[in-house]
Order: C-alpha cells, then structure tokens, then sequence
C-alpha cells in the first residue's frame, strides 16, 4: 500500500474534517493509504445499484467517469478520505497565497457566499456522498471564523443543518484582471475584453479540485459566460466578493 505524509498543520486535517483530537495526533504523521485509480467511463460492467453507472441503450449497465480515490483507515478502524492532490505531497498551487486577513486585530465571525466544487471534491474531505451531491456546484453561505495568529475556520452548513469545516482557501478570490489584450490572446471575445480590462471581479477557485483550472481562473461577463484567464496575469487582491462584476 503506498504511504501518505499527511499535513504537519493539524488545522489542514480538520478542514478535511477529521476530528481535533485525530487531527493534532496524526499531524505530519505518514499513513498507509488505499488509492483507487481513476476510471473512464465505460470501460468496465458494473450492477445497476453501484454508482456512479451510465444504463447503455441495449441496457447493460457501464461505469461513469470516477476520479482518482485516496483514504486511509485510523487506529479506530474508521476510514477516511484525503483529497487527491495530498498524494503528490503539499504542492502550492499557481496563485500566491493570499493573506488577506493578515491586518485583523481581533477576533470576528461573519457570513460569505461561497460556491462549493463538485461532489467528489466535497467526498474527497469527507462529506456524505449524498449532501455533497445535492451542494456541489451551488453557491452557499459559510461562516468565516477571524482570530489573530490562528488559521482561518470556514464553516458550511448542510440540508441536515449539519455543521462541516471547509478549507479556507476554497472562499471566492477578488481579483483584478489583466488589460483587454491579454484577455483576448487567452480567448475571450473583443467585447468583453474591452468591457472587463482592469475590472474587479468575483472569480470561484477550488486548489486541487476537479472542477477548478490548475493555472486559471474563469470569471463570468454579464450574460454569465464564463471565461478564463491565466491566474499569473491577475492581481490577487483577497478573499470575499468583489464590488463590481460578476462571479
């Protein structure tokens, strides 16, 4: 079994929602992992009751697409899952970190809209598969927990009411884009270069998730066309939603 070193921060453990007390014991420990490669759809017979599964017009019953898998099981016998990137270790990812609450003297909590990746990127830190089916993708109030010289804690509520943790670096980015020329020779049309050059946008940024661009954003025109954008031409400027734009 291929073995895993796990985060040496235990609040990166706790974002994938493993409990405090696990999380400070196993932090920057290396686990015995189980990894599940990735699956194409429609290269292997499945049952009807296993899921995800594509129904073929004779009526046999094929795999749908399934992401690479990891987990790995604690001295309780419980498993849990790590989010797929954690297997290439703790690579940073294309955009500097934003340290936008780095000047917060005291302690605050407030509401922000976030808009959740997909549901195996909500499964990968150990939401239920049916609440991470039913919220991925929509966009959702999380609680967003300030206090000086700790990690941010970023909350987000389920249909159950069910209180689970969030990484905090999934909030929505205000960034600036770059000037009409870049943004056209990345492919958007002239229009909207013109309109959204230098402008202040809300842009959604999963790091590692399936449904996120490794080295870019997408920001969305006023018809809600959603365009990319390289992240290195961006100016990064926080977390939150933007003033002006759209996400």
């Amino acid at each position: 079994m291929p073995r895993i070193r796990l985060p040496n921060e235990p609040y990166r453990l706790e974002e994938i929602n493993l409990p405090e007390d696990l999380a400070r014991q196993l932090a920057g420990q290396t686990v015995e992992a189980t990894v599940v490669p990735e699956e194409l759809p429609g290269t292997r017979r499945v049952e009807r009751n296993e899921f995800p599964a594509l129904i073929a017009p004779d009526g046999t019953v094929w795999n749908d697409y399934r992401p690479l898998r990891i987990s790995f099981r604690d001295g309780e016998g419980h498993d849990w899952n790590l989010p797929r990137h954690w297997q290439d270790g703790h690579r940073k990812f294309a955009e500097s970190v934003v340290e936008a609450e780095s000047q917060v003297f005291r302690e605050c909590g407030f509401l922000e809209t976030v808009h959740l990746p997909s549901a195996w990127d909500l499964q990968s830190i150990n939401i239920p598969r049916g609440e991470a089916e039913r919220a991925a993708g929509h966009g959702t109030q999380v609680l967003v927990f300030l206090k000086p010289n700790e990690a941010v804690r970023v909350y987000w509520r389920d249909s159950s009411d069910r209180l689970w943790r969030t990484p905090h670096d999934w909030r929505r980015r205000r960034v600036r884009l770059p000037g009409a020329e870049v943004l056209e020779a990345q492919g958007t049309p002239h229009r909207v270069a013109e309109a959204y050059a230098g402008v202040e946008v809300s842009v959604n940024y999963h790091p590692g998730s399936l449904c996120c661009l490794q080295y870019g954003y997408r920001f969305r025109d006023n018809t809600g066309q959603r365009w990319p954008v390289q992240i290195q031409d961006c100016a990064i400027l926080g977390f939150g939603t933007a003033r002006t734009g759209r996400a």
